[in-house]
């Protein structure tokens, strides 16, 4: 189908979008292949992008009809392609930037699904009441699970977006076990009549005696028939030769090829396998087409339908169903026609004809003999299995007053599961616990159980009770499979969503390998465990182990959906690995990591500002001027595209927006370049616009630090660091430039006082980062030495005190430094005026003797020493 016919058919039946207005959110349905369409939100403005000329044609006739609903949307209109862009696109301008978007792509409809919704809307929802799913009525009974088959992964379809205060200490469900997948509908069962394992057609059909007074025929056929009533087949068989050779195989040949049917199966019994012999079905088949005995024909029905059940050939079984249920109405046999209407409807069913069934569940005869719930119950079950889950509840819906409790289980289960996949959590949770309470021992009550467990999780309701919730679909799952899916979102639950996990909390995730061994791990439940044990080793910050594990995983075989999800994880551990290296100071592996994973992670997701700002800040840091113009450039060009808000498992310090952090770029690169006017000119334009930048007052007194005015300097760093605003410099290069330049702007404008209060204060705050790298290291180093100069000055009795354990504390702290020998001058001096004239002496003398020491360094301690033996003689 081309796609001017695909546009064609949707404009005919519904146009291109379907706006739908609902009490806590508008909805639009844009009728659209896949990708084709691109959403942009900036602040209060939306826009959707394309490139296809065709489909802009049809959204710009689209929105002519649309009555915005004023609530959300101010304003719509259409922008066709520009000089600088090819990109047509439909602009929306919303009522205020408080209006959230939510979108996603529904295959099953070839729809984009976007909604417009607002925080206080969201919180108003109306939340039906529903029982506490505690008061479920459990079995303890362990019920065999039927072989079912999943649909594929997909994404929580979260109709109502989630809203999550900032100061929550829960992250949303989105960063939990946040993949979701379809559970298969729950299937009518036929009644099962006959144990096959055991039981052969004549459990059906007794054999009767015949009139052996009749006639030599009959006499025959009654030694036949105790032959194998006594189970001599051998005898029987030899029987049945010599009653055909004289009477012909088609007398009695019904009943004859029946015994012999029934001793092949009861042989195969005796050897102990308890398959059917295809042998003795094709012969009971055989049978059906001659015999003219309509009970012996039921009995065989009876017997072959159920085998072809178990064989899963529900195109035979159909078959078999029509022809039993057209002979059971022939022979007024009305009883067996419910049977075989209920096998009709089963096997339609499974094929998944829902126009059969639906024709089939008109007829009045079948109106009469079928209970009515058991015809909703088969219309359910094949709606949903065509996902067609919003069917599901508008049938629902119609019935539900009519029917009598209890509700059929195939109802309440698969009407349950439509609401689920439609996101209306509440009353999937409702009908859920319904379903547990009539019907605890069910099958499918594992999957309930962790069904409410998630509408707990997925609608932020108390956290404690979604734990609980979990817990119980743990320890009471009859599945295997379905309990290890509980453990794995129980884990995540408490490692995941949780801020701040205890010890206790990490316990749990022994959940995610014991007796992984004993369950068969499907597709679905693979992807989900890979992504909750990737996130554990991102929340607890073990980057590297983290893309080990994530570069292990088989991502070019998962669908797109899927893949991205690990994807936008990856760029996230990308991010955590670069910001730990730049706040080491370690700018080359910064560049190092952003090299080797921007393809493969990083440029996969949204633009992520920050994580631009420090690859390019390392940039400048080591001098690449070249990298930092291309890495600008291109972060340049992502101004306008939508940032990263999802998901964010590292905090970002700097919050600031892309034109802020392109603008401080510029600054950062031109004090590199030591283009001062430049710096000077950028610092005053952004004095005067909104859009500030956190550390302008810092690279403000840079600049008058390096141009020596160093007043001013001082003033605009005192500014930075009363500010508040000090928490945005986490690079220790960058500490260690600032208490640089201000210890050095006070100590250039004289306040002595000043600046050994700021250099103590500094020295004692950036201890914990001396050994972060050797630039820190030198800016101690200076402080302190200046800060002991300035104390030597003092010459009071309490300086020289105080400077004698200043000066030990800087030699265990630089023992190699550059000022060795005027340190080493200044404790002897301190010794000698604290009364330890040994220990100054020795001190002295040790500078004289080291070749190391410059002269007039050797000069004072001589003068020092002389004026020692002076004073000791005059004494």
């Amino acid at each position: 189908m081309t796609l001017i016919t695909f546009f064609t058919l949707f404009n005919v039946s519904a146009g291109i979008i379907v706006q739908e207005k609902g009490s806590t959110h508008l909805r639009w349905n844009i009728f659209a292949p896949k990708d084709l369409v691109q959403i942009h939100k900036n602040k209060d403005t939306v826009q959707f992008r394309t490139l296809n000329t065709e489909l802009y044609i049809n959204l710009e006739k689209a929105i002519k009809d649309i009555d915005p609903d004023g609530k959300y949307i101010t304003s719509i209109k259409a922008v066709g392609p520009s000089e600088m862009s090819n990109s047509s696109k439909v602009e929306i301008k919303l009522k205020s930037d408080a209006v959230e978007l939510f979108s996603f792509y529904k295959d099953r409809d070839k729809k984009l699904v976007v909604d417009f919704w607002t925080e206080e809307s969201n919180e108003n929802t109306p939340i039906s009441k529903v029982k506490s799913p505690k008061k479920a009525k459990v079995s303890k009974a362990v019920v065999k699970s039927t072989k079912t088959t999943k649909k594929s992964v997909r994404k929580a379809p979260v109709k109502k977006p989630l809203v999550v205060k900032k100061d929550s200490p829960y992250r949303d469900f989105r960063y939990g076990a946040s993949f979701i997948w379809d559970y298969s509908p729950l299937a009518p069962k036929l009644k099962k009549i006959i144990n096959l394992d055991s039981k052969t057609p004549e459990y059906f059909y007794k054999i009767k005696n015949r009139d052996v007074s009749k006639s030599e025929a009959e006499a025959h056929m009654q030694l036949t028939i105790n032959l194998f009533r006594k189970k001599k087949w051998g005898l029987m068989y030899k029987s049945i030769k010599l009653y055909n050779k004289k009477y012909g195989e088609n007398t009695n040949f019904d009943i004859n090829e029946f015994m012999k049917a029934n001793a092949i199966l009861r042989e195969n019994f005796s050897k102990g396998n308890t398959e059917p012999v295809k042998m003795s079905i094709s012969m009971l088949e055989n049978i059906l087409l001659k015999s003219k005995n309509y009970e012996l024909r039921s009995g065989i029905y009876k017997y072959l339908i159920p085998y072809f059940v178990q064989a899963n050939d529900y195109v035979k079984t159909l078959e078999l169903t029509k022809k039993y249920y057209v002979d059971s109405k022939e022979n007024h046999d009305y009883e067996e026609s419910n049977y075989a209407a209920e096998g009709i409807l089963f096997n339609l069913a499974k094929l998944k004809q829902i126009e059969k069934v639906q024709e089939l569940l008109e007829e009045k005869t079948i109106q009469k003999i079928l209970p009515k719930q058991v015809m909703l119950a088969y219309e359910l079950y094949t709606f949903l299995s065509l996902d067609e889950s919003e069917k599901v509840i508008k049938l629902y819906e119609k019935n539900k007053s009519s029917l009598v409790k209890p509700v059929h289980p195939v109802i309440l289960y698969n009407v349950a599961e439509a609401y689920f996949r439609n996101s209306d959590y509440s009353k999937a949770t409702a009908i859920y616990d319904q379903f547990l309470n009539d019907y605890s021992f069910h099958e499918k009550s594992s999957e309930a159980r962790v069904r409410i467990a998630q509408c707990w999780e997925i609608q932020e309701k108390d956290f404690k009770e979604s734990v609980e919730l979990y817990k119980n679909a743990i320890n009471r799952s009859q599945k295997s499979d379905v309990g290890f899916e509980a453990r794995v979102r129980y884990v995540a639950l408490r490692n995941l969503r949780k801020k701040n996990v205890t010890s206790s909390d990490r316990e749990v995730k022994v959940f995610l390998t014991s007796g992984v061994d004993s369950v068969k791990i499907e597709k679905d439940l693979k992807k989900l465990l890979w992504q909750v044990r990737l996130r554990t080793f991102i929340v607890e910050k073990k980057y590297d182990e983290a893309l080990a594990y994530l570069n292990a995983l088989p991502l070019k075989s998962m669908i797109p959906t899927d893949r991205r999800v690990f994807e936008s994880d990856g760029a996230e551990i990308v991010y955590g690995m670069i910001e730990k290296s730049f706040n080491n100071g370690q700018y080359a592996n910064v560049i190092k990591a952003w090299d080797i994973y921007k393809d493969q992670y990083i440029d996969k997701v949204a633009n992520d500002p920050q994580m631009n700002f420090l690859v390019a800040n390392s940039y400048i840091r080591l001098g690449l001027i070249e990298g930092f113009d291309s890495l600008y450039e291109d972060f340049s060009k992502s101004n306008y595209e939508i940032s990263k808000t999802f998901p964010i498992w590292v905090e970002r310090k700097n919050t600031t927006d892309s034109k802020s952090l392109l603008a401080e770029l510029q600054i950062i690169r031109n004090l590199k370049l030591k283009n001062w006017n430049v710096v000077r000119k950028e610092i005053a334009s952004l004095k005067k616009t909104k859009n500030s930048i956190d550390k302008l007052d810092y690279y403000e007194g840079l600049l008058f630090y390096n141009t020596g005015d160093w007043k001013n300097g001082a003033k605009s760093f005192e500014k930075f660091l009363s500010s508040g605003k000090d928490d945005s410099i986490s690079d220790p290069k960058e500490i260690a430039e600032l208490v640089k330049a201000y210890t050095d702007c006070l100590y250039e404008i004289g306040d002595t006082k000043k600046y050994q209060k700021v250099a103590n204060a500094l020295l004692s705050d950036t201890r914990k980062l001396k050994s972060k790298n050797e630039y820190m290291d030198s800016v101690r180093e200076k402080v302190s030495y200046l800060n002991i100069e300035l104390l030597a000055g003092d010459e009071s009795d309490e300086s020289f005190l105080l400077l004698e354990s200043k000066i030990k504390k800087f030699k265990k702290d630089f023992d190699k430094s550059i000022y060795s020998g005027r340190i080493n001058y200044l404790l002897g001096l301190s010794l000698l005026n604290n009364k330890k004239d040994d220990e100054g002496k020795k001190v002295l003398e040790g500078l004289i003797s080291d070749e190391g020491i410059d002269e007039h360094i050797k000069n004072l301690a001589r003068s020092e020493l002389s004026m020692l033996k002076i004073k000791n003689k005059t004494l």
